[in-house]
């Protein structure tokens, strides 16, 4: 049995914050915890907030382009009786609303928002029991911190052929250096944030990745031998194929779902990457 203890829960993100700087430093994305009290007694046990905590916080800043932050705040909230604690992630620089990948396996509850100037909202809610301190007010406690943590996200999606995928690309790229491992875990993160969106194209990867189209087609084909249009043509059929292979939506759906502009032009797109008509894995599914 796991007994939790009445304690000062601040120190425990600081922690989680410090312990994961250097991954967020290494990413290339800014990393702040800036607490306005420095004091929240609460009963917890540290296990059942860290794992949650570090996942969602490592997986948003994978996915946070380079340059960019991700802000940690806490609240208390009294619901009745039940007394809850808001843990809140804020990054920008893109909308991570739409990638499921980021909450998956977390055990509590979260929601996701998007918010203005191309950012994101995370609330995780974790519920606890008031410490026993008199000093303590009993009115929702608001602190402001900021926090960038990082992690690696499963990204990975078949990129080339059977062979060729997103991982091995971003392994094959990371041992020629770190920077080159981090640039396209990045440009991957923006290509899969806008799946959707059919007017994503090479100069949206361009802003986005702060690059010219000139410095963009040079870095991307030394490490995947494609220009940025064919690149994310490529990604986004391999996400295709991962959704009829592992979900029940259709191919119509499917091709909304990735941003093709037309049912043929998927089609033909789809047979040209494997080999085969997209309907043809509805079938074997």
């Amino acid at each position: 049995m796991k007994f939790q203890t009445s304690s000062n829960i601040i120190p425990l993100f600081t922690g989680v914050v410090q312990a994961i700087r250097p991954y967020a430093e290494s990413n290339q994305v800014n990393l702040k915890f800036e607490p306005e009290i420095n004091k929240l007694v609460v009963d917890y046990h540290p296990e059942e907030i860290i794992r949650d905590l570090t996942i969602l916080l490592c997986n948003v800043i994978s996915f946070t382009p380079m340059t960019f932050t991700v802000e940690l705040s806490l609240c208390r909230v009294i619901e009745g009786k039940t007394h809850n604690l808001i843990i809140e992630l804020r990054n920008n620089g893109a909308n991570l609303s739409r990638l499921s990948e980021i909450t998956s396996g977390l055990k509590n509850k979260v929601s996701v928002l998007p918010i203005e100037n191309n950012g994101t909202v995370f609330k995780l809610k974790i519920p606890f029991k008031p410490g026993n301190n008199p000093n303590e007010h009993h009115s929702p406690l608001k602190i402001k911190n900021h926090g960038i943590p990082q992690y690696y996200a499963e990204i990975r999606k078949r990129l080339r052929s059977h062979f060729a995928n997103i991982e091995n690309l971003e392994r094959a790229a990371a041992l020629k250096s770190h920077t080159k491992g981090i640039f396209l875990q990045k440009l991957n993160a923006l290509i899969l944030t806008n799946l959707s969106n059919e007017d994503f194209n090479t100069d949206c990867l361009c802003k986005g990745m702060a690059l010219s189209r000139t410095q963009l087609y040079r870095k991307l084909k030394t490490l995947t031998h494609l220009p940025p249009a064919q690149y994310i043509q490529f990604v986004r059929l391999q996400k295709a194929k991962e959704f009829l292979q592992n979900t029940n939506m259709n191919v119509g759906e499917v091709v909304l779902k990735v941003g093709f502009a037309s049912h043929s032009h998927f089609t033909r797109a789809f047979h040209d990457q494997f080999g085969i008509n997209p309907s043809f894995l509805k079938k074997e599914t």
